[in-house]
């Protein structure tokens, strides 16, 4: 067997230095995809917090529900969901109460905005005498 067939050339440690090169890179767009989703965990809750909130009253209350829906994003989402922005509305012909949050994720990129938008519908409870 000739001693020419397995070498290379240098070629895996060319490899390896475009591999290392591109870690950086690959380290950067997973850790943005898990801020992107953690921020949109925020605002799945928040608006699940606010359904919750203002569902289950005598009286359903849209108020009720933007306001506890802020009052859960000031306590736990920190910088991670930006400019957040929360609307409650109350269908009382349908019986459902709709919560919105929207806000914008922590991004690695100056310049590069990521917009979160999540919502929980869900219909309201009414005591009936």
């Amino acid at each position: 067997m000739d001693a020419d067939a397995h070498d290379t050339g240098g070629a895996t440690g060319v490899e390896m230095a475009m591999l290392w090169a591109a870690m950086p890179l690959i380290i950067a767009a997973v850790v943005q995809i898990a801020l992107l989703f953690y921020a949109g965990q925020l605002a799945l809750t928040a608006a699940e917090d606010g359904l919750r909130a203002g569902r289950y009253l005598e009286n359903p209350s849209p108020q009720r529900a933007q306001e506890d829906a802020e009052a859960f994003l000031r306590r736990a989402a920190g910088t991670a969901l930006g400019v957040p922005v929360v609307a409650a509305e109350l269908d009382a012909d349908a019986g459902l109460l709709r919560v919105r949050v929207s806000g914008e994720a922590l991004s690695l990129l100056p310049g590069i905005r990521l917009r979160v938008e999540k919502e929980a519908v869900g219909p309201v409870e009414r005591i009936v005498p």
